[in-house]
């Protein structure tokens, strides 16, 4: 019976893991009719972003503007138009020579409203007169004004998916549609059909976003169906319906024929045991069994039938089975002791530490409060505030003492709330965003202390606002990444890189050496984000 039953779970597995195979194959052919157009996206972009550096220092785009254009263009066969328009909209330098007004085109508006780079589809060109994918890029000035973006018009091309087999069917592309993010049918591969016909009732075009990229089985009347959504651009996406085309008779029996060929072996296997087992080892076996499996469960054992008259095999069993059971009830007792002395040792060492560690900055205090030179005051503040952090690290082990790791968000959150009131930062200024992730506790410390010297550098800042700093603690595929972001302030500067203001820095990368792993510092505007990159503690 356990062999028949793994068995037919086996099989539902192996069907389950066709399903999936056959969803992600789909959603892989539906990207790769679409990866031609994506790449061509990404190598306008590209060239967008060049083109744009390059007119941003130009004084002011002259009479070359017209060659530069060309130039990209005949590097593009698919664009239709490549060219500079400046903010008032007049385009005069293109590809194609032509000048034309693009001052009340609302997505021109909408381009030059925040400079970015932007991707956009436009069922109808105001140059062209067809449907194309637009590029545009920023172009600034030499004062950092923006004078004008560069645009790169892409022909649209319709794809179509090719058939998908898995091990029991065929799948076929029924239905190919590109739609608008907001719902708005562009192209189809049946104009004639009303998508309504052909889409099921339970899928709504307003909501392509939430559906993108994640393929999914619909049943209906007509039978099961996959449901693809590609997302080709931002504003553009790929709708695909793929019909199954069963062949043979046995793919078109029924979702039973799978579990045939196990259900006949089981039954086949329980016969040929019926007749080969003896009453007399098999009332026995299970009773045995019966004590085994109830212990392992509930930890009891339970009484068996009198076996004397069992084989002299399954008696010595039994007198193994008992001296089992008592040598793991003494050893787990004894474990559970050692388990428990190793708890009390390790939250005294805690606490003593963060003792030890308050008193010291307590003795820094008295020596800041006598001493009068400012230099020496501002170092004893930076030992204070780096002794207090590690004080608040220890003490937050030790509350969390008493399991084989701890939790980084509890003690990175105890970290930022005891900076603020070293540094009396008011609520609300720092927002963390911490995944609850567990670590051993020997990693906790130059984590810590990496996140009190990145924080305790963004809250000397005075003035700070709501949300100024942003602490993100995150895990993906065995990495761990803390991200500190806040105003520019001098320690984190590159060109930082001696005196008391560079140790920040040189601390932070000596607390990623200890994690293995990397840190980098990133200056964007008015913001700098501290990056610490590192692979998950073995063991963790």
């Amino acid at each position: 019976m356990p062999l028949g039953v793994l068995s037919v779970v086996q099989t539902r597995d192996a069907l389950s893991q066709v399903d999936s195979t056959t969803l992600a194959g789909v959603g892989g052919a539906a990207l790769q009719a679409v990866r031609s157009q994506i790449d061509l996206i990404k190598e306008a972009q590209i060239s967008a972003r060049v083109l744009a550096s390059v007119l941003s220092n130009v004084r002011s785009p002259g009479p070359d503007c017209v060659d530069r254009v060309t130039a990209l263009a005949r590097g593009i066969p698919q664009a239709v138009l490549v060219a500079y328009i400046p903010l008032s909209g007049l385009m005069t330098c293109s590809s194609n020579g032509r000048v034309f007004d693009f001052k009340d085109e609302p997505r021109f508006r909408t381009l030059i409203e925040k400079p970015l780079p932007r991707v956009v589809y436009n069922p109808h060109g105001p140059v062209s007169g067809t449907a194309v994918i637009g590029i545009s890029h920023p172009v600034f000035d030499r004062t950092g004004i923006q004078a004008g973006i560069v645009a790169i018009s892409l022909s649209y091309t319709a794809v179509a998916p090719g058939n998908y087999s898995d091990s029991l069917a065929l799948w076929r592309p029924a239905y190919l549609a590109t739609v608008l993010s907001d719902g708005t049918l562009l192209l189809s591969s049946d104009p004639d059909t009303p998508p309504a016909e052909v889409i099921p009732a339970s899928v709504d075009l307003k909501d392509l976003i939430r559906i993108a990229d994640r393929p999914a089985y619909v049943d209906d009347a007509t039978g099961r169906h996959i449901l693809s959504v590609v997302s080709v651009t931002d504003d553009l996406y790929l709708l695909s319906i793929w019909q199954r085309d069963a062949g043979s008779f046995w793919q078109r029996a029924g979702a039973f024929t799978p579990y045939l060929l196990p259900v006949l072996t089981w039954i086949a296997a329980l016969v040929a045991a019926a007749f080969a087992s003896s009453r007399l080892v098999v009332r026995h076996v299970r009773a045995l069994s019966r004590s085994m499996t109830n212990y392992v469960s509930t930890r009891q054992r339970l009484l068996i039938p009198d076996l004397s008259g069992a084989p002299t095999e399954i008696q010595s069993l039994h007198a193994a089975y008992e001296g089992l059971i008592r040598t793991i009830e003494q050893e787990e007792a004894d474990l559970q002791n050692l388990l428990v002395d190793k708890d009390i040792l390790i939250r005294e060492v805690n606490h003593r530490s963060g003792n030890s560690l308050q008193i010291i900055a307590s003795i820094m205090r008295m020596y800041r409060r006598e001493t009068t030179d400012q230099k020496l005051r501002a170092v004893l503040d930076g030992l204070i505030n780096r002794v207090i952090t590690l004080s608040s690290t220890h003490t937050s082990l030790y509350a969390l003492s008493g399991q084989r790791d701890v939790a980084m968000d509890v003690v990175l959150a105890n970290v930022v709330k005891r900076l603020k009131e070293i540094h009396g930062v008011a609520l609300g200024v720092a927002s963390k965003r911490l995944q609850p992730i567990r670590m051993e506790a020997q990693a906790a410390v130059p984590l810590a202390l990496a996140l009190a010297e990145a924080v305790g550098c963004y809250f000397s800042r005075p003035n700070l606002g709501r949300d100024s700093v942003v602490v993100d603690l995150s895990e993906a595929e065995g990495t761990i990444r803390l991200r500190i972001e806040g105003p520019v302030v001098p320690q984190l500067r590159p060109e930082t890189t001696d005196g008391l203001q560079a140790l920040p820095q040189r601390m932070l990368r000596q607390f990623s050496a200890q994690l293995f792993g990397t840190v980098s510092i990133r200056i964007d505007d008015d913001r700098a984000t501290v990056d610490l990159v590192f692979p998950r503690p073995k063991g963790s």
